[in-house]
């Protein structure tokens, strides 16, 4: 499999945005023809080239859209096709140097289907042909054929690159209408299938009318055996409220980037009108998702890591489980344990977070989880709230570490700092992007993926840094992670949970469950990992806090037989306890296969965690392991 095509499948991939957007934008009529100034202006294209690689990108899609003799004949410069082509990757490569990603960029030829199906078909192949072989001479790693809207000229144009460059990956995607199909009606599955049945390596969509278009395309182009690439524009202006307001603005497609990533699609991009701007909103989404340690063209030379073993290098065996937390005792014994969710406070005072965490301490929760700013919200750092309930109460705290807002340094000195102040138990997170929370200017940084921050702490677990050097002492921290049991991608969710248990997570707690069909098929896929899994449980307020769950927040899927309960119990004290009834079901269902839960209470209501809990009877905390590994 060719290099660019098993990162893909790896992690997802950010591509660039408009280039002529950018040329209008410097100053260039839009009566000029944009691939001719890959020969006049070449600075001006090298520049956009490098505004996209500021902004994140991983792929530079070369200036040469338009540049197939038959729409260079109309400008007088189908002679010069050859050369502008070349010329258009030469610079994008200079531009991205050796670790970049290059796409050809190839479109179609203006041509009708009566025209590409009848005598002058030997014209248009050789078109192709000549453009793809000047942009291979240019040094492209990937043909990227955008923004085709009739199947007979992309099924040529692929036809041609795999006749001619068999070995180069061939991205198609295709521009559909509003109706979402093309002019001629194919809808996106039969277009989908059609285009890997003429050898496309990625398929996709792109144009289009903005990204909810796009997306929903792409969707639907899902599951053919290929992966996924959608390239949106920057949409048209709706009427909302009276206002005309453009949806496609860079902060929008930040949000999309991460629906798009969420459900499968594995490479993100801009099409008309989108900016670096655009591109970088994008790419926390792509970080977050694990995309942007793994793109380079050029192989990485593995990094040789000192074993545990190892003690002549400093290195040790991890401390036993006697020497970890309770929390982590109980774990490794078998028994069946509870964490609550009890997020650090917006303000200044502690003493909220301090008496819930007795109240469940009372009732016989065994840890509280505390977050590290859900929904990218600004509260009171969650290791100092976790430190003042460790030290006014009996309670344990896992404390959740987000890998978006510190780079590897300040992770590292917060890792072991939280261990010097007694704090063992740990969930790694990539995190949300900022965009979703209050302040969508703050910088995502996202050094580090949850997988790659598992990594390190195991080493730290070794008496190993991330520079493979000795450390003076081992850590005894008990990891845990996350995992989507309804995951859109469910797929890619088990191969990241996989490359997390391989890299040291010592249990795993989900996303909230209310369908015991789909957590009993992820404890199926996952039996083979080992590790203890607690179920996450979000018992429900209300019909409404229900419907926001399922139709915004990644992840959720809510049955409609849950959702029409929640809505014939109405609001109020009634739909909170047909919710604790709902969790109660779920939990009971699925007690003998899993070794805890993990309850995250809605609003701060702890009351209804404890409730949830009274349906284990007075001894669940004595039951023995049953299976759950």
């Amino acid at each position: 499999m060719h290099r660019f095509l098993e990162i893909l499948d790896a992690g997802p991939v950010l591509m660039d945005g408009a280039i002529g957007t950018e040329f209008y934008r410097r100053g260039v009529y839009l009566t000029n023809n944009f691939e001719e100034l890959n020969l006049s202006r070449p600075d001006l294209v090298r520049s956009v080239h490098n505004e996209y690689l500021k902004s994140g990108a991983q792929v530079l899609t070369t200036n040469s859209y338009g540049a197939n003799r038959i729409r260079l004949e109309s400008h007088g410069l189908a002679d010069r096709a050859s050369e502008i082509n070349r010329v258009a990757a030469e610079l994008a490569r200079e531009a991205g140097g050796e670790t970049i990603w290059v796409a050809g960029s190839v479109g179609p030829t203006g041509w009708g289907p009566a025209r590409i199906l009848g005598p002058d078909a030997g014209c248009l192949r050789e078109a192709f042909a000549q453009q793809l072989e000047a942009l291979v001479e240019g040094g492209v790693d990937l043909f990227l054929f955008e923004t085709f809207t009739g199947l007979s000229e992309m099924r040529t144009a692929l036809e041609v690159a795999l006749e001619h460059h068999p070995e180069i990956p061939r991205l198609a995607t295709m521009r559909f209408e509003p109706e979402l199909a093309l002019h001629d009606g194919s809808q996106p599955e039969d277009v989908a299938e059609a285009l890997v049945q003429w050898g496309a390596d990625v398929i996709g969509a792109n144009c289009g009318e903005g990204p909810q278009l796009v997306f929903d395309v792409a969707l639907r182009m899902l599951g053919h055996g290929r992966p996924v690439l959608a390239q949106p524009n920057a949409g048209s202006p709706e009427m909302l409220e009276g206002r005309s307001v453009y949806v496609g603005n860079p902060e929008f497609f930040g949000v999309y980037g991460r629906r798009m990533l969420k459900a499968g699609i594995s490479a993100v991009g801009g099409c008309c009108g989108t900016t670096p701007s655009h591109i970088h909103s994008m790419r926390g989404a792509v970080r977050m998702m694990g995309g942007a340690a793994r793109t380079s063209r050029v192989p990485e030379v593995p990094r040789v890591r000192i074993q545990s073993e190892d003690h002549a290098t400093g290195g040790c065996d991890r401390p036993v489980v006697s020497q970890r937390s309770e929390f982590a005792r109980r774990l490794e014994a078998g028994k069946f344990v509870v964490s609550v969710e009890v997020n650090p406070p917006l303000g200044l005072d502690v003493g909220p977070c301090v008496e819930a965490a007795r109240a469940l301490h009372a009732a016989g929760v065994d840890a509280i989880n505390t977050a590290d700013g859900p929904r990218a919200s600004v509260r009171m750092s969650n290791l100092a709230s976790a430190l003042a309930v460790q030290q006014q109460t009996d309670m344990e705290v896992v404390l959740h570490i987000c890998c978006r807002d510190r780079n590897l340094l300040a992770l590292q000195a917060d890792l072991l700092g939280a261990h010097v102040l007694g704090i063992r138990n740990l969930v790694i997170i990539t995190g949300d992007p900022p965009k979703v929370g209050d302040y969508p200017d703050a910088t995502a940084v996202y050094d580090l993926d949850s997988i790659e921050l598992l990594k390190w702490i195991d080493g730290f677990n070794h008496g190993i840094d991330p520079t493979g050097k000795p450390t003076e002492g081992a850590t005894c921290f008990e990891a845990g992670t996350g995992a989507e049991p309804a995951a859109l991608d469910y797929d890619r969710e088990i191969r990241r949970l996989e490359r997390k248990v391989a890299n040291g997570a010592d249990f795993v707690m989900t996303q909230p469950v209310y369908d015991p069909r789909v957590m009993e098929r992820f404890l199926e896929d996952t039996r083979h990992l080992e590790v203890p899994m607690l179920m996450g449980l979000l018992p429900l307020a209300s019909h409404r806090n229900a419907s926001f769950l399922h139709a915004h927040v990644p992840g959720m899927q809510i049955p409609p037989e849950i959702l029409d309960r929640m809505e014939a119990a109405g609001g109020g004290a009634a739909g909170r306890q047909e919710g604790i009834r709902i969790a109660q079901e779920a939990l009971l269902a699925l007690r003998d296969r899993i070794q805890g839960a993990y309850i995250m209470p809605p609003f701060g209501r702890y009351q209804m965690a404890i409730d949830v809990l009274e349906c284990l009877g007075s001894e669940w905390k004595e039951v023995p392991d049953s299976g759950a590994l």
